[in-house]
């Protein structure tokens, strides 16, 4: 093996090595979807986004103001999420207001223990009177597959960097 193909090598294991090695990762499978859009409650105009993924999923309450003037301050949100079953008694989340330039948005992370239909329930409570909106969602996979994943991802790539490794090593024996 010459040296340069002995440099090829090397940097193919390395980058393998530093591919499969194992670290945390920040991700997330895919967008938010509404469930509830423009829908009016008193001086508010509620749209509630959400990932609904089971175990931990995230909901985003936007607030605008019906009238176009300005929100009242100091509005509270809080999500109530109880399966469709009955199972489970409902569990109310507090949403904490993100900053946004128009309007408001709140920020959930809710608890779904199973893959099921889940009713959901957001309540409004500030200087400009309480609201209740209701909807329905159903609670579904994150869509990873575990670590066994990365292998089946990987596969091609390492397939092909082999291929052209072969090649590389056929072309500098001729």
């Amino acid at each position: 093996m010459t040296r340069s193909a002995r440099r090829s090598f090397s940097a193919l294991l390395l980058g393998l090595a530093l591919l499969l090695s194992p670290r945390p990762v920040l991700a997330h499978e895919g967008p938010p979807f509404p469930i509830i859009v423009d829908e009016r409650v008193g001086p508010y105009v509620v749209s509630v986004w959400t990932d609904p993924d089971i175990g931990i999923a995230t909901f985003f309450v936007v607030l605008e103001p019906a009238h176009g003037d300005e929100l009242p301050p100091g509005t509270v949100v809080r999500i109530g999420v109880q399966p469709v079953s009955g199972r489970l008694p409902e569990k109310v989340y507090d949403a904490e207001p993100q900053p946004v330039r128009y309007g408001e948005r709140h920020y959930a992370e809710v608890e779904f223990d199973r893959g099921e239909m889940w009713r959901v329930r957001v309540r409004l409570d500030g200087p400009g009177g309480d609201s209740e909106l209701f909807t329905e969602v159903e609670a579904t996979p994150d869509g990873t597959i575990g670590p066994i994943g990365l292998v089946i991802y990987a596969l091609p790539f390492v397939a092909i960097g082999f291929i052209w490794l072969k090649a590389v090593l056929r072309r500098r024996q001729a």
